[in-house]
């Protein structure tokens, strides 16, 4: 991270970086090898960008992230911001937080459950009324006897 454009690095517990100390960057080297040594990683889900432009761009993102003291892996949300105006490019802005569990994410299954669900009635259904339907005789012959 460049040090004239660095502007936070924040997260919750564990490793909680907060308030000014999220501003601090003379500590933020010893933060990240400790929390190397908690073997924490962060599993990048899905990536949003949100503005670019000469300078700079903003990004959203939906991380996994684990750790040994305490963390198991855990869903976060993201969003930071990329210095493109200095080489090499450094992201000035990173703040996630815990991303509760949503029961709305569930629609696209439930969704395909409930149509799922309704062919298989549909078969069910059109094959008992076809076992139901009585057995005519072939056309152009009759039952009875002469």
């Amino acid at each position: 991270m460049s040090q004239q454009q660095f502007v936070w690095y924040a997260t919750d517990a564990p490793g909680q970086r907060l308030n000014a100390e999220a501003s601090n960057r003379d500590n933020l080297m010893a933060y990240f090898a400790a929390r190397h040594r908690q073997h924490e990683r962060l599993v990048l889900n899905s990536l949003d960008v949100t503005f670019t432009n000469a300078t700079r761009g903003g990004l959203w993102a939906h991380l996994t992230r684990s750790a040994d003291d305490g963390l198991p892996p855990t869903r976060y949300s993201s969003k930071g911001e990329v210095q493109c105006s200095t080489v090499p490019s450094s992201l000035t802005v990173w703040a996630m937080g815990q991303y509760p569990w949503s029961p709305i994410e569930l629609l696209p299954e439930a969704a395909a459950l409930v149509l799922i669900a309704a062919g298989v009635g549909a078969i069910v259904l059109w094959r008992r009324r076809n076992a139901l339907r009585p057995v005519s005789a072939p056309r152009g012959k009759s039952n009875s006897l002469r």
